[in-house]
């Protein structure tokens, strides 16, 4: 009779490890306390906008991204009647959060299954998984923030996650570059 506490005890305790390793490569990755992302290049906000999204490592249209793939937006704090060039600069990270949003920017519990898929069942249909940084300037910069996002609707609950640090390199391309050395 108690030959079956054994397994039951090592299928618990395998149960109870973490994901594994918590490095940049991990949607997991718990970001340092001091770090830095760099503007590389100069980059253009257009007319009557605060932000510009980039994705595959170059800026695109509003309309024109495709947001199962990781895509980040770049956001100042005012909106101008004409385009906003921001030049390179260095930018501290005064905070990191992750969170996970609908379309709308509603909260999503994580435990949102497949019914919200296409807009059926009660979930959303859109479920987005963000990373954003807050950012400082030393320059008094207008810039506020970088979100890095996709939609992770199409995937399995199990699969569902954060962006890693490469993928979000790649949406933001030579644009900028993430320190997290600092």
């Amino acid at each position: 009779m108690k030959r079956w506490i054994a397994p039951l005890a090592f299928v618990l305790l395998a149960a109870c490890q973490g994901p594994g390793p918590r490095g940049p490569e991990s949607p997991y990755y718990t970001y340092p306390g001091t770090k830095r992302i760099s503007l590389e290049q100069t980059l253009t906000i257009p007319a009557e906008s605060a932000t510009v999204r980039l994705q595959f490592g170059q800026p695109v249209a509003s309309n024109a991204v495709q947001d199962s793939e990781p895509y980040c937006i770049f956001e100042l704090a005012t909106v101008r009647d004409l385009p906003q060039s921001v030049s390179p600069d260095h930018f501290a990270v005064a905070r990191v959060e992750q969170r996970i949003q609908d379309f709308a920017g509603m909260p999503v519990a994580p435990t949102v299954g497949m019914s919200g898929l296409f807009g059926r069942g009660n979930g959303p249909s859109q479920v987005y998984y963000v990373t954003e940084f807050r950012l400082n300037s030393d320059r008094n910069s207008p810039v506020r923030g970088l979100s890095c996002q996709s939609n992770q609707i199409s995937y399995p609950l199990q699969q569902q996650r954060h962006l890693t640090l490469s993928e979000m390199q790649g949406a933001v391309g030579a644009y900028f570059s993430f320190d997290l050395s600092h």
